[in-house]
């Protein structure tokens, strides 16, 4: 469930609004959400949901819509519930384009395939190319908005001071139980922690809450419930919400059980169902040999063939264990001092992402790199020089907006690929190494994923949903023969056979599938005939053949990691063998769209932006040194949340003849649908503040203002503003006087690829440069003229620690010139806020940043309440400021060690114990502060 993020927008609204020449002052940093497309919406309605999509993608809007209003009757008859309002439901043809939704202020990662907003009740999902996926989700979805409904209505019916949220393991697991069956993730994820002894009581699944365990744990927990207690006690876990203050009361009010007692028994459960696994199965240390010895996600492994200038003795793989996701280089040898980097991403536009779980790389015997990666908005094919280290090819390919698996031919002339078009048709393609041209081999909306080429480069192998199970999520393997492009079954059943991989001499095929309820590596022939490589605890994914035939390379799940292992091809064990059913494989597929999509007859609309409320609020809203003005203020937008209108209304009037004349008013309307994002509003303020200095002024304002900003990628920016207004300004005592028409202009180039820990950044570079104007059209004097530089670089030392280093000066010059404070927890510690002071400053931080406990866990009266975990820094830092008429006097420094720990996911509490020094003398004693807020 995302947060509700205009708040973000309105604060920068009323920066902009309150204090123009202050532009210098507030600066931020942060990544882009870029709006690639500009997308011409359209609307579908039905009885229950109206569907929001742009014309290329019809068919899929179609059938979302069918599959949603089949959704509502399902879920109305389990809740025994009627939304009472109609349900928006916005749907993208691609994750990158649901990547660009404004409906949600924060970032899509890759691994979110929808999410339900709960403001407005909107649903957003993209389609990925795969119908039961998609399916699957968008009932998830709709458990979701029914579960909201269910909620909002409790809480008017029945007011109570406190209302109980039911935990993210219950919303999450119950949306995925009544929305797909339990597979071969769930039990991958399962079967892992009951034979490691980790599976949690249900008390402790807050500790996995934001992962993707706390979905199967939970789905899991609500499959036994539903079977052990009855469907009809999922519901009342919603439906009696009011009537207990914990959700363990209420499991024991709706079960007759104590929650504990519950929890119990599912271990239980899941012990009887997991243990006898052991008795026919070999562990990953007893009969495969680690090859990536860190733990984490580490995935897609491929060999570098002996052909090449790095010999047979080098495999490549993908992985995040730095945080980033790069692609490494390994040894065969399994010490982590031989994992090289050979492609560093996240860190730039060329290489924003490898999307390591749906995309394979691949290695030609001349030594060349074929990965895709996100670049501009699109997926690109990137061909590297391994002994070069240097890109010789990247290009995106007409018309399609993702990519995934680049598979080489023996010969190395060609590769081919799944691509996804606008309209959601996930299809193969082959492109000519020499001249770039692109051959489209199938046609349709079946799934089709992973090629690889046969050895005498006639046919490729791929997994598909264009099997007779395919409308359920299963997968089988076909070949198809470059030439005739006639397309055969390799494999047929009601289960899914996934990422297949040719053998050297081209005899067999390796593949993962999930027939056996958990994905194993089998292999098969041509004739369909083959048989499980291994029976092994636990899931093995990605099979990759070595160059001498004789063993592969696998990813293997085990302790809640992916690892990467190697195990030689053996003797298939009895029973393990398997054959085609050709009874079964003839012919076309057994579904489709078509009959589906003949029950869609509505007729779209042309989308027509409604505003709705987002927020209103009394309160004070401020900028630190400026502008206060106590009332109320709120936001509106539309649907899809691109157009923002936004106002503020307030008052500092001190007697009741000032009312009109210190009415403080403000009104914005931002518009966020294209690229270039920007805003424009007037505004009013008067009344008596304080400054950064602490000096007393009389101010009014009133005019307006344009802002904007234009991202060049997901890591850079420029933005920009410009405001005329008439200003009246009075410093208190006479010191200055100042009334006229000013008009002032700011731009700033921001970058920041920084890697996120949970109070702050850890790794990474962060680059804002700004200048701002302010002049006086009356008197054609400039009032201020301000810069600024901050730059920041953090430098990994281990897996969880970095040294943190800053440095930033400002100056600003004119008649009514910026000034600047420093001293606290944010600039220089151990001294007071505003100890520092003046129109230029400059200084420098370093910090070394470290672990101390990965979680706390408070005791009674807290009932085991968790805090994510205390973090250590070491720091130094070192500055001063002065006036345009003095030489830059001695800095000043401090050093010192600061205790961290973040609260919530949303503040961190800092406390510093620091030492002042002019670099002469260290002071005695130590400084202490208390502060909220991020590291720098």
């Amino acid at each position: 469930m995302k947060k509700n993020g205009l708040l973000v927008g309105l604060t920068a609204a009323f920066l902009f609004a309150a204090a123009a020449p202050a532009a210098a002052q507030y600066y931020a940093f942060g990544k882009n959400k870029v709006q690639y497309e500009n997308f011409d919406w359209l609307t579908l309605k039905g009885e229950h949901v109206e569907i929001f999509y742009y014309p290329q993608e019809e068919p899929i809007a179609r059938l979302a819509l069918i599959l949603a209003e089949e959704s509502y009757q399902d879920l109305s008859a389990k809740f025994q519930h009627e939304v009472p309002r109609m349900i928006p439901l916005i749907v993208y043809s691609s994750h990158h384009h649901f990547e660009q939704t404004n409906v949600s202020p924060f970032f899509v990662p890759e691994g979110v395939q929808g999410f339900t907003e709960f403001m407005k009740g909107r649903v957003v999902l993209p389609y990925t190319g795969s119908f039961a996926e998609f399916q699957h989700v968008l009932h998830h979805e709709m458990v979701h908005v029914f579960q909201f409904s269910i909620m909002e209505e409790s809480y008017k019916k029945h007011r109570r001071a406190s209302y109980l949220v039911p935990p993210l393991w219950f919303s999450e697991g119950l949306a995925e139980y009544w929305s797909t069956k339990w597979d071969a993730q769930g039990t991958m994820v399962v079967s892992d922690m009951v034979l490691e002894g980790s599976l949690p009581q249900i008390n402790e699944f807050w500790k996995y809450d934001g992962t993707f365990t706390v979905y199967k744990l939970g789905q899991s927990l609500c499959q036994y419930i539903g079977e052990t207690y009855g469907q009809d006690a999922l519901r009342r876990l919603y439906t009696e919400l009011h009537r207990e203050d914990s959700f363990e009361k209420l499991i024991q009010r709706v079960t007759g059980v104590p929650a504990r007692r519950v929890s119990e028994d599912w271990i239980l459960a899941m012990k009887r169902r997991y243990f006898p696994e052991v008795k026919d199965r070999g562990t990953l240390a007893t009969m495969a040999q680690d090859r990536a010895v860190s733990q984490g996600v580490n995935l897609k492994p491929v060999a570098v063939p002996d052909t090449t200038i790095l010999g047979g003795n080098r495999y490549l793989f993908i992985s995040a264990r730095s945080g980033y996701t790069n692609i490494y280089s390994a040894t065969y040898r399994g010490t982590e001092r031989n994992v090289k980097s050979v492609v560093r991403g996240q860190r730039g536009a060329q290489f924003e992402s490898f999307h390591p779980f749906q995309s394979r790389i691949d290695v030609s015997r001349g030594g060349e790199l074929a990965f895709v990666s996100k670049w501009s908005g699109r997926d690109a094919l990137f061909i590297m020089d391994l002994a070069k280290r240097e890109v010789v090819f990247r290009s995106h390919v007409e018309d399609l907006i993702s990519l995934a698996s680049p598979a080489w031919s023996r010969d190395g002339t060609k590769i081919a690929f799944s691509g996804l078009r606008a309209s959601g048709q996930s299809d193969l393609y082959v492109m000519r190494r020499d001249t770039g041209e692109v051959t489209r081999l199938t046609n349709d909306y079946y799934a089709d994923s992973d090629p690889t080429w046969s050895p005498d480069g006639t046919e490729i192998a791929f997994s598909s949903d264009r099997t007779r199970y395919g409308k359920e999520g299963h997968h089988n393997l076909f070949l198809i023969d470059v030439e005739s492009l006639d397309v055969r079954y390799l494999t047929c059943g009601p289960w899914t056979d996934q990422t297949p991989t040719w053998s050297p001499d081209g005899s067999r095929i390796a593949f993962a599938s999930d027939r056996d309820g958990m994905y194993e590596i089998y292999t098969v022939n041509r004739e369909g005939n083959g048989a499980r490589a291994a029976r092994i605890l636990g899931a093995t994914l990605d099979p990759a053949w070595l160059p001498d035939g004789k063993s592969f390379l696998f990813t293997g799940f085990n302790r809640g990691g992916f690892g990467i292992y190697q195990m030689p091809v053996g003797t298939p064990a009895p029973g393990d063998s398997f054959s085609l059913d050709t009874a079964l494989a003839q012919g076309p597929p057994q579904w489709s769209w078509d009959e589906t999509l003949a029950r869609s007859t509505e007729a779209p609309s042309k989308y027509q932006a409604h505003y709705g409320l987002d927020l209103i609020q009394g309160g004070i809203s401020a900028a630190a040194t400026e502008n206060v003005s106590e009332g109320f203020q709120g936001a509106f937008s539309d649907l899809l949340g691109n157009r923002l209108y936004y106002f503020q209304v307030g008052n500092t009037a001190q007697q009741a003849s000032e009312i009109l004349s210190r009415m403080n008013l403000a009104v914005w309307n931002v518009r966020r649908e294209h690229r270039w994002n920007y805003g424009f509003g007037v505004f009013h303020s008067a009344g008596n503040f304080v400054d950064i200095v602490g000096d007393d002024y009389f101010e009014r304002r009133a005019g307006g203002s344009l802002i904007a900003s234009y991202p060049f990628s997901r890591f850079r920016r420029i933005d920009g503003s410009m405001s005329l207004y008439y200003d009246k300004k009075d410093r208190f005592g006479g010191l200055f006087e100042r009334e006229g028409l000013l008009a002032t202009h700011s731009i700033s180039i921001v970058s920041d690829n920084t890697l996120w820990f949970p109070t702050g950044p850890r790794d990474g570079s962060r680059l804002n440069v700004t200048g701002s104007i302010t002049t006086n059209l009356t008197s054609g004097r400039n009032e201020s003229v301000t810069l600024l530089a901050d730059i920041r670089r953090y430098f990994r030392v281990s897996q969880w620690t970095s040294v943190a280093v800053r440095l930033q000066g400002r100056a600003s010059e004119g008649a009514d010139p910026q000034r600047f404070v420093m001293g606290g927890s944010l600039s220089m510690r151990g001294y007071p806020r505003r100890y520092f002071e003046g129109t230029r400053m400059a200084m420098a931080n370093v910090e070394y940043r470290f672990p101390l406990l990965d979680h706390v866990v408070l005791g009674v009266p807290f009932r085991g309440f968790g805090l994510p975990g205390l973090e250590g820094a070491a720091f130094a830092d070192a500055g001063s400021a002065w006036e345009k008429f003095e030489s830059m006097p001695r800095p000043k420094g401090s050093f010192g060690i600061g205790l961290r720990m973040n609260l919530l996911g949303y503040m961190v509490l800092r406390y510093d114990f620091a030492k002042r020094t002019d670099f002469e003398r260290v002071q005695p004693g130590w400084e202490r502060e208390f502060y909220l807020g991020f590291d720098y």
